[in-house]
Parts: structure tokens; sequence; C-alpha cells
């Protein structure tokens, strides 16, 4: 997604491309969207700005200045990924 970004895809067509248009190709409308009554998958992204590097498949490096990285993923609507404690309560020492 954070390649697909710095070759000057627009994020809602990121998101799109890597959710409900690979859903749609292997025929399963059940995935990809937010719809009342869907499975609650969930992917929290935090679009970070910087000087980043990604590789390719031949191993030459894409040098670019965003990059999307998952704070959180709910699969079907249970946290299955927390990166920096984001479901969490938070500490107190007063406790």
């Amino acid at each position: 997604m954070s390649k697909l970004l710095n070759l000057g895809m627009e994020l809602p067509d990121v998101i799109r491309a890597a959710t409900s248009e690979p859903a749609r190709v292997i025929g399963r409308e059940d995935l990809g969207h937010l719809s009342v009554g869907a499975e609650a998958d969930v992917a929290v992204l935090r679009l970070r700005e910087g000087d980043f590097g990604f590789a390719d498949v031949r191993g030459d490096r894409l040098d670019g200045d965003r990059r999307l990285e998952c704070e959180l993923t709910l699969r079907a609507g249970r946290v299955v990924w927390d990166l920096n404690g984001l479901s969490r309560p938070v500490w107190s020492a007063a406790r």
C-alpha cells in the first residue's frame, strides 16, 4: 500500500485496491467493506511522513516520503494486533 502511495496513487484508491477490489475479484462481496452486518475486519492505519525506502521483487529500492503503518487490527471484531496499546486502558500509577 505504501509503495502505491509513493508511486502517485491517491489514498482512497490505495485503500480500495487493498480491500473491496480484491474481494470483488475473488467473488467475495461479503468481504472488503464495513456495511451493517459485515464481519468486523478492520485495520487502523497511520500515515507517516518522512524518508522511507521500499524494496521491490527484484531487490531494487523505491524511495518515498509516505508510509502506512498498521496500528491496530480487528478480526471478526476482536483485537489481533495492537502496536501501541490503543485498545488498552491508560495505565495509572494511582491504581
